[in-house]
């Protein structure tokens, strides 16, 4: 059976910093063709391989990000080269490119040229800061755009400056919406032959996937003072990285039952045993007495010993890896994770492929990435007309169900995009098992008012039914026979249980799109051992590379990484097996384990060991290919500027914007690496005199890619967010107004559905039972009344 999209053809225009998008497409098995200009730019940071260890270092990038692609070598300027460009196009499905609103209109690529051109197009383009508002012409290289995001102010200790997850997290963030909406596009033109324009950006899409529950947390700073508005930055956070006497691990229990187990693994219920330590907000208050204490009971006990008494309990603990640490973990061996590449370029090297799995249509395992200046000369085949099938005007997913009976972050997330493509999402929960995010809140039994919860499941349809009881599965089982997709991702074991897995729901719906997504995945030692986001990017090597080498310990963030963006890769599977089903009238099951999304956003990092002989280690804010390259103090308290001076150019521009002398023996890179620390703290002396903003304005004016650390406070007064109606208002009817980041996928002609609060627990348990399974309403009160729907 070919991989799920191997019937699209993508052009894609991009630089490293949006090339995760092709290779995603090319994963599903799509057809990609990279163009590339003959003159490379500083952003390709390809080889020479020719014993310079730096560029083999800055190369991997491209090497991972690229690979399954074919290359074109097209001069966008010259007459013969923009017909050849043309003819892809006219023969594609997908073009991707992020060369922002000017260069769009410099190339013949704004949104409205390229609609006129090919109407059967989808267009996606991937901006820094979006294609309209007071920042659409500034340039964002990695780290300004992950300080864009909030992330960077959300990461590591607040005595040090903000550190950065090292690579392009902000960038593939947006080429993963980029995906979804691509495959929502094409979903939509099967309706009606047309394409259109998908415009992400890459800001509004990073505080999405990497931190979003920042936003309504003033709004309900209005019902609970004592909440804060831009919280500070505070390393680990509730997620405890602890010393053992072979290294470290994090944990976080987080029911009443896994902290009860926690407790007795430290042998310590004395200070921690009593009822108030039950209540996860005393548990967060007090989370240095938790710490002070775990370290005293932890620091003598050999790691293996400690993790494995943690298993034996079922505590969510986990060690923190290295990156190669976690190429070696058994968990990842037992389940195949990793390939051998055998790449030209690298030799025999760990390469991360696609995490998601699916049962009938297989991704592709990557080719590797184009040669430079590699050209077959071959485009796209003759096809015909795109056959439709009628409609259209309305939310491409409109008609759809989804049935979430997810917990937490990635499921729900999943749920709510779906929702707003315009699916009918009923979630599935009750009292006597609460989403755990339901808990989160200030005050006691108040589950409709917690702000996590509430980001997760806007949009969805809450129906309560006790799935320990057989008619609480009846129920759960007829409904999932009405769905479309069917979304799990709770402790490996638990629903098939409860009799609703795979297995089981397609024997009632044949055709059924079902993806499951554990921590750990769903085979190998750790299929059925809890997780939690956190601990899914601290097992995958993640957080021990996001640090200052000087930090006390490997803290890494507190954000919830990569709860928020895995759940996107989520939706592109589902969006891609709906296409896929569309096509052959074929269901099919996914599987995705959470560890293995956080490692696809780090792949060349597990690359770099085996190629250069020099395993990854944490680095700060600090790369090889630029300086100045980090985050310098501002006027004010904990205030910070990100500034990337990528290439000779930028470093020409950047001492032209701040009044210095050009300097020869900076005019190199290698010239500014060997004076690195002296320019650092020049420029500090430059930015302390300066907010923020007037710093990176300064720089962006003078053509040097610059951001303020942004916290949440930032962007809820952000004028350039505002401008593009970034941050969307929907009235809860507990809370009232609250603030949430909206969806960054714009579509030129789809219509989203509005922002829409998160359901009340069983709001709709009476809506959806009546009129999906027949119920009368009396028979509906009396399943209250026994507990089932309750």
């Amino acid at each position: 059976m070919p991989a799920p999209l191997a019937h699209l053809r993508v052009v894609e225009v991009v630089d490293l910093r949006g090339a995760l998008a092709g290779r995603i497409l090319a994963d599903l098995g799509a057809d990609v063709i990279k163009v590339e200009p003959l003159c490379l730019d500083a952003g390709r940071l390809r080889p020479p391989f020719a014993g310079d260890v730096a560029a083999l270092d800055r190369s991997l990038p491209f090497l991972f990000r690229n690979a399954g692609k074919r290359g074109a070598v097209i001069d966008l300027h010259d007459a013969g080269g923009w017909r050849r460009f043309c003819d892809l196009c006219a023969h594609a499905d997908i073009l991707i490119e992020n060369l922002g609103p000017d260069e769009e209109r410099a190339h013949g690529l704004a949104p409205a040229e390229v609609g006129e051109r090919h109407p059967h197009l989808v267009h996606v383009a991937l901006a820094d800061f979006g294609l309209s508002g007071p920042r659409a012409g500034w340039r964002a290289e990695a780290l300004p755009a992950f300080a864009a995001s909030g992330a960077l102010h959300a990461s590591g200790f607040p005595e040090l400056p903000p550190c950065w997850h090292p690579g392009y997290l902000a960038h593939d963030c947006a080429s993963i919406f980029g995906v979804a909406g691509a495959l929502a596009a094409v979903l939509d033109r099967a309706r009606h032959g047309r394409g259109q324009t998908i415009e992400v950006s890459v800001q509004e899409a990073a505080l999405n996937g990497l931190n979003p529950w920042s936003i309504p947390l003033a709004d309900y700073a209005r019902l609970y003072p004592m909440l804060p508005t831009s919280p500070r930055r505070n390393a680990d956070g509730a997620y405890h990285v602890l010393p053992t006497a072979t290294g470290y691990v994090r944990v976080l229990p987080g029911s009443s039952r896994q902290w009860k187990a926690f407790v007795a693994l430290l042998g310590n219920d004395d200070a921690l045993g009593g009822p108030e330590w039950e209540m996860p907000l005393y548990r967060l208050v007090n989370g240095d007495v938790v710490r002070l204490l775990a370290t005293e009971a932890l620091r003598e006990r050999r790691r293996d010993e400690v993790l494995a008494d943690a298993r034996r309990r079922d505590v969510p603990m986990v060690p923190v890896n290295t990156p190669d640490e976690f190429v070696r973990e058994e968990q990842t061996r037992a389940r195949g994770y990793f390939r051998t590449t055998g790449f030209p370029q690298v030799g025999a090297a760990p390469f991360a492929p696609s995490p998601l799995n699916f049962s009938v249509t297989p991704v592709v395992l990557a080719r590797p990435a184009p040669a430079p200046g590699a050209d077959d000369g071959t485009g796209f085949a003759e096809r015909g007309a795109h056959p439709t099938r009628g409609g259209g005007g309305d939310p491409v997913l409109t008609g759809c169900r989804v049935i979430d009976l997810g917990v937490g972050a990635v499921g729900p997330e999943i749920g709510w995009l779906l929702a707003e493509l315009g699916a009918e999402v009923i979630k599935i929960e009750s009292r006597r098992n609460l989403d755990f995010l339901r808990r989160l809140t200030v005050e006691p039994d108040t589950p409709n008012r917690a702000w996590t919860f509430n980001f997760e499941s806007r949009g969805q349809k809450s129906v309560c039914l006790d799935l320990t009881t057989a008619r609480g599965r009846e129920l759960a089982l007829g409904l999932c026979a009405t769905a479309d997709v069917v979304v799990e991702n709770n402790r490996g074991g638990v629903v098939r249980g409860w009799g609703l897995d795979y297995e089981q729901v397609r024997r009632v719906r044949p055709d059924v799109i079902y993806i499951a997504s554990q921590g750990f995945g769903g085979g190998g030692p750790l299929a059925e051992a809890s997780a939690y986001g956190p601990l899914n990017s601290t097992f995958a090597g993640a957080n021990w590379l996001w640090n200052h080498p000087d930090a006390p310990y490997p803290a890494g963030s507190s954000l919830n990484h990569p709860d928020h963006i895995a759940s996107k890769l989520g939706v592109v599977a589902v969006l891609a097996a709906l296409e896929h089903r569309l096509r052959t009238g074929q269901g099919q099951s996914i599987e995705m384990a959470q560890t293995e999304s956080a490692a696809y956003l780090l792949g060349e990092f597990y690359l770099e060991g085996p190629t250069t002989g020099r395993p990854p280690a944490p680095r700060g804010n600090t790369v090889d290919y630029a300086v100045p390259h980090g985050v310098y103090p501002c006027a004010g308290e904990d205030r910070w500027v990100a500034i990337a001076a990528v290439g000779d150019d930028a470093w020409e521009r950047l001492c032209a914007g701040l009044g210095w002398e050009p300097e020869a023996g900076l005019a190199t890179l290698g010239g500014r690496q060997a004076a690195r620390a002296a320019l650092d703290a020049r420029v500090a002396e430059w930015t302390r005199g300066r907010t923020p903003e007037e710093a990176a304005a300064r720089l962006q004016a003078a053509g040097v890619s610059a951001m303020a650390v942004q916290n949440p406070d930032d962007h809820r007064a952000d004028p350039h967010l505002a401008a593009r109606g970034a941050i969307v208002t929907d009235v809860h009817p507990e809370v009232g107004p609250e603030r949430q980041i909206g969806n960054p996928i714009r579509f030129g002609r789809t219509p989203l559905v509005p922002p829409r609060p998160a359901p009340l627990l069983g709001e709709h348990t009476e809506e959806v039972l009546t009129c999906l399974l027949g119920l009368g309403r009396d028979a509906v009160a009396r399943l209250v009344e026994e507990g089932v729907c309750r």
